[in-house]
């Protein structure tokens, strides 16, 4: 007999978890749906040392995008994925926005839009299964 708290308290989480993977991925997909697409060139990268509860901080690069709307309109914007090394400056990178909001742009990379989507779902995917196979 398992404990229905705890079988409820799994189905919780992994719903939660598929929910939240469900707007990350709304939300790239409105980006990539607003038909926004551009080119873009790497003008700098931004350093930010993250924590660790072990060991050593870690050091992630930001990659800093700057690119031209057909309107002519110049625009720069920080990706929101860094990495462990920086991107060279000029390196062309692959660019997705929304026209009527330029500047909230993204790149264009399965890392940028669906990684992180992906991996919040895997992650609660087994919590939902596992209770839902306990309410059985």
């Amino acid at each position: 007999m398992t404990d229905p708290v705890m079988t409820w308290g799994f189905v919780a989480a992994g719903a939660f978890a598929q929910g939240v993977a469900l707007m990350l991925a709304r939300r790239s997909a409105a980006r990539l749906s607003a038909g926004g697409r551009a080119m873009g060139k790497v003008a700098r990268n931004e350093e930010q040392l993250v924590e660790r509860s072990k060991g050593a901080p870690r050091t992630f690069y930001f990659p800093v995008v700057e690119f031209d709307t057909p309107q002519g309109q110049s625009v720069v914007f920080r990706s929101d994925t860094g990495r462990g090394a920086p991107t060279p400056v000029g390196t062309p990178l692959p660019v997705v926005y929304d026209p009527a909001q330029p500047s909230r742009a993204e790149l264009a990379t399965f890392r940028s839009l669906w990684l992180f989507p992906l991996l919040v779902s895997l992650l609660g995917l087994p919590f939902l299964v596992a209770g839902l196979v306990s309410l059985r």
